[in-house]
């Protein structure tokens, strides 16, 4: 029996998560008083509540997981769970030189470890690498998927 396995990443709503050391656009109260939206035929306006993404926390620890496997086996896994390629390699540097910083900062207080392909196998980058320092006290941070 062929199943089918879960996809390596999740829809959010990044309105409704405490984003706030980003900004998310313009307010529309700075929009409503324009010449444009005076110009507009019509009478309602959207105020942009269409900022869905998509969190790859899954796709993360997938790769994280196949630490010390076959590159190529893990990329067709991977990317036959995935919407598109791009996310991947936001974790996998392909050209990893030696003095490069190994740790990938992913979202706000998220980081993890930077890995590479080294003799057709997936490795971690700088296994001495370290998580960074925070930058505020007010937010869970994550080296890995574990807090720290």
């Amino acid at each position: 029996m062929n199943r089918v396995k879960k996809t390596l990443y999740r829809k959010y709503n990044k309105l409704a998560r405490g984003f706030h050391h980003n900004s998310l656009g313009g307010e529309f109260r700075h929009q409503r008083n324009t010449k444009g939206l005076k110009n507009l035929e019509g009478s309602q306006m959207s105020i942009g509540r269409t900022s869905e993404g998509y969190d790859y926390t899954p796709l993360f620890r997938f790769l994280l997981s196949r630490v010390g496997r076959n590159w190529d086996e893990v990329f067709s896994e991977a990317v036959q769970r995935l919407d598109k390629q791009e996310p991947i390699f936001w974790i996998v540097d392909l050209h990893f030189e030696q003095g490069d910083y190994g740790v990938v900062r992913i979202g706000e207080s998220s980081h993890c470890s930077k890995l590479t392909v080294q003799n057709d196998l997936l490795v971690i980058a700088d296994p001495e690498a370290t998580a960074p320092a925070k930058s505020c006290t007010c937010c869970t941070h994550t080296f890995n998927g574990i807090a720290y």
